[in-house]
């Protein structure tokens, strides 16, 4: 009688914690703002698409940390509590709590998309897009529109310079050490009006295979006076005051705004359009392909918040396998990077990297057959209602 009381409340107890969502789970994933695009509709439905499809033995949890690095830290902790044998994190920061927990627990830890490290601990494995090749993209794309325009070392434009969070390391770095690699050999074509120019017209040529530690100060420096934060109210800021301090008629000239993502980039775009004189012609650049720069590219300056020349399409559904693919096998207890592509290690962390496309606004085709035709996004959505899709289809 009393083994059949001890079964009863250990199954009573069981029940209870499966009620009170603290089931027992062997993947952990922590996101940081379910109020953002990125994490709450594009990486989080692909991450629980993904884990659902393991199935049983592969029981998870999705918690967001609401931009608050010590929710984040929680969370991490609620999950190790829950036999969480693996993690995968995107950190609002630099991680470095979370990391260390996780270390103290014997938990291996995933960093999607973003780096996780402290002074004394990194991430076990590294999820990313090839953040340098990102960053030579959106600088590509503006030394190539601004030399077709004519512009030159006796015809220069006006170019605006934007990061990330220069503490999201190494991606808003290797954003920009990438873009500088890019547009540094064409300088003397630009006249740089956000007020890192005296430390952009420093830098030297820096690419990925010689970034050094050296590199990373110098464009570090050259970042921290334009850092947007990620945050579009941040970039408006900025970029306000930018456009207050330009003098002159502008409208007979063209700008290029190299912008680090898609939701900076139409902040910035926003704050240029109230320009009394704005510019004739407006490039930049971001990266996501969220759904206002979709609209956009695709024809739809209303709706997409003013003209954007280009974005760097990352699959997040293809990340979001790899790093769940990383998680599957470690609970298998195999190599965790065995089945994917794998790169360099950054800061120690084994690295996976996933592919990258580029969109145009000029090649509207490219774009809807990698983002509406895949389903990648439905074209249907509210936000595409001015676009006649009849053309590309």
């Amino acid at each position: 009688m009393k083994k059949l009381l001890v079964l009863s409340f250990t199954l009573l107890m069981a029940l209870i914690l499966v009620s009170c969502g603290d089931k027992q789970i062997k993947i952990g994933v922590v996101l940081p703002d379910a109020a953002e695009e990125r994490w709450a509709r594009q990486d989080g439905e692909f991450l629980k698409a993904e884990l659902d499809k393991l199935g049983k033995g592969y029981e998870y949890d999705i918690l967001f940390s609401g931009a608050d690095e010590s929710k984040e830290l929680q969370n991490v902790e609620a999950l190790i509590a829950r036999g969480a044998k693996v993690i995968i994190i995107t950190t609002h920061g630099s991680g470095a709590a979370a990391v260390d927990a996780a270390a103290a627990a014997g938990v291996k830890i995933i960093a999607h998309d973003r780096m996780s490290k402290s002074d004394e601990n990194v991430a076990d494995f590294y999820t990313t897009f090839n953040s340098w090749n990102v960053g030579k993209a959106q600088g590509q794309h503006l030394v190539e529109m601004a030399i077709a325009n004519g512009a030159s070392a006796t015809n220069k434009v006006d170019l605006a310079i934007f990061a990330g969070r220069t503490a999201d390391w190494p991606n808003a770095t290797y954003f920009f050490g990438g873009a500088m690699e890019a547009i540094q050999p064409k300088l003397d074509h630009f006249n740089i009006i956000t007020p890192n120019a005296a430390a952009v017209n420093g830098l030297a040529l820096y690419t990925e295979a010689t970034f050094n530690e050296a590199a990373r100060t110098a464009l570090q420096a050259a970042m921290s006076t334009v850092d947007t934060d990620w945050n579009p109210e941040e970039a408006a800021n900025k970029a306000s005051a930018v456009v207050a301090s330009l003098t002159g008629n502008k409208s007979n000239q063209d700008v290029y705004v190299l912008a680090p993502n898609d939701d900076t980039s139409a902040a910035i775009r926003i704050e240029f359009a109230k320009m009394e004189n704005e510019y004739r012609n407006y490039y930049t650049t971001g990266q996501d392909a969220s759904n206002v720069a979709l609209a956009s590219l695709m024809g739809d300056p209303v709706k997409g918040n003013g003209t954007q020349t280009m974005t760097v399409f990352k699959d997040t559904s293809k990340l979001s396998a790899d790093s769940v693919k990383i998680a599957k096998n470690i609970v298998d207890g195999v190599a965790g990077l065995t089945g994917l592509q794998s790169g360099p290690s950054i800061d120690g962390a084994e690295t996976a990297y996933t592919a990258i496309d580029v969109l145009l606004a000029s090649d509207k085709q490219k774009t809807y057959n990698l983002i509406f035709k895949t389903g990648y996004k439905n074209k249907n959505d509210a936000i595409f209602d001015n676009i006649d899709f009849s053309e590309w289809e």
